[in-house]
Order: C-alpha cells, then sequence, then structure tokens
C-alpha cells in the first residue's frame, strides 16, 4: 500500500508544485475512521455476502487557491479486520473475516461560481485489497481491484453560529475495474477486468467558529460493478471449470478531524 500511496501522490505533487507562489497553500492531515460495507449478489439480485467493519486510517490533503480556481491532490488510507459472512456462490455458508486495505490517491480542482458555491472535478485512483481468511469449507483468497475515477460535481457553504458548514456532492465513473484472485495455492491465480463502478459521494465539513484550523468532516461513498464474465479456473495451467465475479457493491462513512497548516 505505500508503493502504491508513493507512486501515486509524486505526479500530484509536482502539478501542485509548479503553481505560481504568489497563491495560497493549504495542507491538511486528517485522521479518520471509516466503516466499510461491501455485499456481492448473484445473477438473480440475491445477497451472497455482506463484509462489515471499521477501519481506522488517515488523509494528506494539499489545495493551492489562484483566483477562482483551487487545485487539490490527496491521498488516503484505510486498513484493519472486518467481518465476512454469508454464502459461497456454490451456496455453502461461510462465516469468516477480511483483512482489508483501503488507498486512494486523487488530483483535481475546484472553480469557485461565488463566494459560497463552486464546481468540483477530479480523477481518482483507487486501490482494494481483501484477504478473506479460509475456514472448513472455503478457501481462503486473495482478490486485488484497481480501478480510476473520474468525480464531478458541486460543493456550496452556508455560515451559521456554529461556524463555516460546507456541503460536497459528485458522481464518479470509473475505468473498467482490474480484479485478481489467488486461491491460497489452491488453484492458479486468475484475473478478471470487471465493468465500469458507478456511484456518488457526499460530504459534509464544519469549522467550528473560534478554532478556523480545526475541520470536522463526514463522508458517504457507494459504488456498484456489475458482474464479471466467466474467466478459466485452471491448476497448473490445466482447466478445472470457471470462475465468476458477481455483482458487488461497496458503501463506506467515513469519519475525520482535519488540521489545517
Amino acid at each position: 500500500m505505500r508503493r502504491f500511496l508513493r507512486a501515486s501522490l509524486i505526479p500530484a505533487v509536482w502539478l501542485l508544485a509548479g503553481m505560481p507562489a504568489h497563491a495560497q497553500w493549504q495542507v491538511e492531515a486528517c485522521p479518520g475512521l471509516r466503516y466499510a460495507v461491501h455485499d456481492e449478489y448473484d445473477a438473480a439480485g440475491h445477497r451472497l455476502v455482506r463484509e462489515r467493519g471499521w477501519l481506522p486510517g488517515i488523509a494528506l490533503q494539499a489545495a493551492y487557491t489562484t483566483g477562482a480556481l483551487t487545485w487539490r491532490a490527496g491521498a488516503e488510507a484505510y486498513q484493519g479486520d472486518i467481518d465476512y459472512g454469508g454464502h459461497t456462490q456454490t451456496g455453502v455458508p461461510a462465516t469468516s473475516t477480511t483483512s482489508t486495505r483501503l488507498a486512494a490517491v486523487d488530483v483535481g480542482a475546484a472553480y469557485a461560481l461565488g463566494s459560497d458555491v463552486s464546481l468540483l472535478a477530479r480523477v481518482e485512483t483507487d486501490r482494494w485489497r481483501r484477504d478473506i481468511a479460509g475456514t472448513a469449507t472455503a478457501v481462503g483468497l486473495q482478490e486485488t481491484y484497481r480501478s480510476t475515477r473520474l468525480l464531478a460535481g458541486a460543493a456550496g457553504t452556508w455560515r451559521p453560529a456554529a461556524g463555516r458548514l460546507t456541503a460536497e456532492a459528485e458522481l464518479f465513473l470509473s475505468t473498467p475495474e482490474h480484479m485478481r484472485v489467488a486461491f491460497s495455492g489452491r488453484f492458479d491465480p486468475a484475473s478478471f477486468d470487471l465493468g465500469r463502478a458507478r456511484g456518488l459521494r457526499l460530504g459534509l465539513a464544519l469549522r467550528p467558529a473560534g478554532v478556523p484550523w480545526l475541520e470536522l468532516r463526514t463522508r458517504y461513498d457507494h459504488a456498484r460493478t456489475p458482474r464479471s464474465g466467466d474467466v478459466p479456473l485452471t491448476l497448473d495451467g490445466q482447466f478445472r471449470g470457471t470462475i465468476t465475479q458477481p455483482e458487488h457493491t461497496r458503501q463506506a462513512l467515513t469519519f475525520a478531524v482535519s488540521a489545517m497548516y
């Protein structure tokens, strides 16, 4: 995960570093906690699997404002063990634990239409790692998902007595999601090219009155990726059948505290 964040964040930092020196910088460090929910569905729409649990993490963000335009770059990582419950695609009940790692790097811009409304656009690279512990009836799986997302939306700001309140809403569309799965050595690893994920992101941030360097944030994400086609399952290169990655959804509710410098 560290290699992924370094490789993705360096170009974004170079982009911001090339901006003129007269503009205004803002850098933030955001420890956070994310409640993640992942569901998988069979071809008939019945839920096969639900994973859920809390993941601690951190986000780093930098912004550079010049006139009405603000350039942004950020990185985030969340990691922990969450509960796995449901059935395999063959109908076998399974209860286990999934070691989960979520990482993303983004770069984009906000264009102010006035003092309180902005248009948002960004590109985000997403990486999701699942290590599902094996059970007496199911082999352990090691899955990695990668995709790039285009997000677009708007933000609005209000100033109640409690402080400055900002709401953001964005829709996103990803490139076809690439997945690689290993079977704890039981079969050869396999790769899938899935469909495009579609989803939304909603955010709310409060900068309390009297504490201008502190911001309290919450964010909700929802994404849906369609079912894949069949992929050969092999052992030592010999055909053993076919496998399919089910349609799946990812949801996350994130809470973070941002200290701005």
